[in-house]
């Protein structure tokens, strides 16, 4: 699946905003306000067009393309 990476990463501001989704995964996230709480995210492995290199963010803050 192609996606956008989010806006708030240092490789859309360079100009490496797309790429190929390579594997997702699921990370535990502490919840607010909840001691000993965990929520899993989504994580995504990007495989960006312009660099050839692979990031992790999280996949609702991707857009499909």
């Amino acid at each position: 699946m192609r996606v956008q990476i989010p806006a708030y990463t240092d490789r859309w501001m360079m100009g490496d905003r797309y790429g190929v989704v390579t594997k997702v995964t699921m990370k535990p996230v502490p919840k607010s306000g909840e001691a000993n709480a965990f929520a899993l995210r989504e994580v995504a492995h990007v495989k960006l067009d312009k660099s050839g290199k692979t990031v992790r963010v999280i996949l609702n803050d991707c857009t499909v393309v």
